[in-house]
């Protein structure tokens, strides 16, 4: 992880600078922001490799957000919502939905800043995720063209994430065609339980050769780490069992 931040982020590149606005947040953040193209690749990707993609995006944007604005102080916060995220990432039902990600993160001229853009994007996919939305990819074309704007060097940006998805759809494939679903039932369900849980290391582990044992691995090294009783964006075993998770809760 800490070489891909360091190289798509220019760590040691003292420019912080990147153009923003409430224009540019508005836009990023529109529920009607289109990219033909983009979605198209998007939507190749598995339902929950939606999550672990749009969690990379967010770690990118948050680093990223932090150098410009030092005096916001969100790691505890982010930290915490960051591990819920590849929790949900493993089974939706990690995900408490009672406690929405706050997204109201304003500067000192009181303009809100990426930080927002961010929360406020991953609400609606969260929703959407925990609910079984089938249209979930659509709201990663906005966290991906938020992240593109705010990368320093964004042709080393490209590259690297239409490789990630490239891979990610090629391990990870949709197991459905948006021109197959029926435009009609708006209300029908996605059950995601038979896709695989999507481990961080294959994002950010150059090294991991990603099987079912190795994921196994290392997804329940991180579940046996997380803290749920202390965490507000995590189900307690309880809770997920209520819920009518299968098996046992933090542990695969």
């Amino acid at each position: 992880m800490a070489k891909l931040i360091e190289t798509l982020l220019e760590l040691n590149n003292s420019q912080n600078e990147f153009e923003w606005s409430t224009d540019l947040r508005v836009r990023f953040s529109s529920l009607y922001l289109t990219n033909d193209r983009l979605f198209d690749v998007i939507s190749k990707i598995g339902y929950k490799a939606v999550v672990g993609v749009a969690t990379v995006l967010t770690e990118l944007i948050q680093l990223r957000t932090a150098k410009r604005y030092p005096y916001i102080d969100v790691t505890q916060e982010f930290t915490q919502k960051i591990e819920s995220l590849w929790a949900g990432a493993i089974d939706p039902l990690y995900l408490k939905r009672e406690s929405d990600f706050n997204y109201k993160y304003f500067d000192k001229n009181n303009i809100l800043t990426p930080y927002s853009s961010n929360w406020f994007i991953l609400n609606f996919i969260v929703d959407r995720y925990v609910d079984g939305s089938y249209h979930i990819h659509d709201f990663l074309v906005n966290l991906s063209m938020l992240a593109r704007h705010l990368m320093p060097n964004r042709k080393l940006f490209d590259e690297w994430f239409t490789g990630t998805l490239r891979k990610t759809a090629e391990t990870f494939p949709c197991l459905y065609d948006y021109d197959d679903l029926d435009k009609g039932d708006k209300d029908a369900k996605y059950d995601c339980s038979d896709d695989a849980p999507v481990p961080q290391e294959f994002f950010f582990d150059s090294e991991f050769k990603y099987s079912q044992d190795a994921a196994k691995h290392v997804l329940n090294d991180f579940l046996q780490k997380l803290d749920y009783d202390n965490n507000p964006w995590l189900r307690s075993p309880e809770e997920m069992l209520v819920k009518g998770f299968r098996g046992k809760p933090y542990e695969i």
